[in-house]
């Protein structure tokens, strides 16, 4: 999603804690240490599995588990655990690259899925499980046996927080969960999706705003714009490397001061958020409420009515119960061009003062302006070339673009240096230019 801003929101709070119930408590097989083979009584009938899955299945299980009380969910296996194992682990692989084979020949439409006839919750665990047991190709084949389950009329329609995860890992990730990516954007991951940087809370908190609308008859899209807006916030390091628009350095082509805001409807809700007291305990990020409801960052970035996000607010609030319905006109999705939705103020008192260049060419021939002279440039008369004045000490080397420097954010290369305006890499007159373009 792309933003045109101006400077720094310095906001740092993070998302209240969620409860989870993306994975709710396993019918994980037993492992039996003695034995080759395990049977379990699934949604569908008795089946047997090798016991090296009823293992993998209860690893899962207890990272689901750890997900739940806000753990981190990667593999914990200890080394120690790993060594006194080692043998049956050696004995496992033959298996376990089988069935890692039969998913990729399954997903290329050459075999069966080997998942077949699992329970839902266990296949729930296998397409979530992130702790690296299964690889993507087996993740994605449980992902399809679920599908197929819901199809055919055999999934728990009971487990609503489940489905609920299932519409937002398939919409949003189009079926295979990534994990949580790291900010801030860098030149590295720029181009990542911004989905990938939502936290576990944002998460399960968009599961439960997916089963609600899906249960309210909305339209789905209506959450897909909340992610999407959270995401952005999320991939822009909470938004800390966002500009705001509103920040007096925006310039019409007359070189007039600009401001932008909501439209008077979205304002006049945005204030009600703000101002209510259910943005005290809601679930939804403050931090990124408050961001998004400043006009200077959420004007040029708001497409939609603004009257869902509210309705979200208060349901998923300690006031959550006060609303028993969503609207009706959530049943379809209206998307506004950010043209038609954004309100720009031009200010005629404020205008930019007349630029005075450095050097002037006269018949070819170049002069130091007076005012080139007084910001320490040097005209080389040999060969005419401006000669920039000599770095202060206070003044910090460039940020390089490449390989060389992975961990400078976007905003190193656009931050504001103590350069004369002359020398300046983006004029601040052009700002409002390229606010335009962005809304044509």
């Amino acid at each position: 999603m792309n933003t045109i801003v101006t400077r720094f929101s310095l906001a740092d709070s993070r998302l209240a804690s969620v409860p989870s119930s993306a994975v709710h408590a396993p019918s994980v097989m037993p492992v039996d240490g003695e034995s080759n083979t395990s049977n379990t009584e699934g949604d569908t009938g008795t089946i047997s599995t090798l016991s090296t899955l009823a293992r993998q299945l209860s690893e899962a299980a207890e990272r689901a588990k750890a997900r739940d009380t806000h753990k981190d969910g990667r593999d914990t296996l200890a080394a120690e655990a790993y060594l006194a194992n080692k043998a049956q682990s050696d004995s496992e692989g033959a298996e376990l690259l089988a069935r890692a084979r039969q998913a990729t020949c399954f997903i290329d439409g050459a075999d069966s899925n080997p998942f077949k006839g699992l329970a839902r919750d266990q296949l729930n665990l296998i397409a979530h499980d992130e702790g690296g047991s299964f690889t993507i190709n087996e993740r994605c084949a449980a992902w399809k046996e679920l599908q197929a389950s819901a199809a055919s009329g055999t999934a728990n329609t009971a487990d609503v927080s489940a489905s609920g995860r299932e519409i937002m890992v398939s919409r949003l990730f189009l079926g295979i969960e990534p994990p949580v990516a790291k900010a801030p954007m860098t030149m590295l991951n720029m181009s990542q999706s911004a989905y990938d940087f939502l936290t576990r809370d944002d998460r399960e908190l968009l599961s439960q705003m997916y089963a609600y609308a899906q249960e309210q008859g909305a339209d789905l899209r209506n959450v897909d714009n909340v992610a999407g807006l959270l995401a952005d916030y999320r991939h822009h390091n909470d938004g800390r490397q966002l500009l705001n628009a509103n920040n007096g350095k925006g310039y019409d082509l007359e070189g007039y001061m600009v401001t932008v805001d909501f439209q008077a409807e979205d304002a006049a809700t945005a204030s009600r958020i703000l101002n209510g007291t259910a943005i005290n305990s809601t679930l939804i990020d403050r931090g990124f409420l408050r961001h998004f409801l400043d006009p200077g960052y959420g004007a040029l970035q708001n497409t939609s009515d603004l009257a869902f996000l509210e309705q979200m607010v208060i349901k998923f609030s300690a006031e959550g119960t006060t609303q028993t319905s969503l609207d009706r006109k959530f049943a379809s999705y209206k998307s506004i061009s950010i043209n038609d939705n954004v309100v720009v103020t031009t200010h005629k008192n404020v205008k930019l003062p007349p630029f005075k260049a450095h050097v002037t060419n006269v018949d070819g021939v170049w002069t130091l302006t007076e005012e080139g002279k007084a910001a320490g440039y040097v005209l080389d008369k040999a060969t005419g070339r401006l000669i920039e004045p000599a770095a202060r000490p206070d003044d910090q080397a460039p940020a390089t673009f490449g390989r060389e420097s992975p961990n400078h954010t976007v905003m190193d290369y656009s931050a504001d240096r103590p350069d004369q305006p002359g020398t300046r890499w983006l004029m601040p007159g052009n700002l409002f230019k390229l606010m335009r373009n962005f809304m044509s």
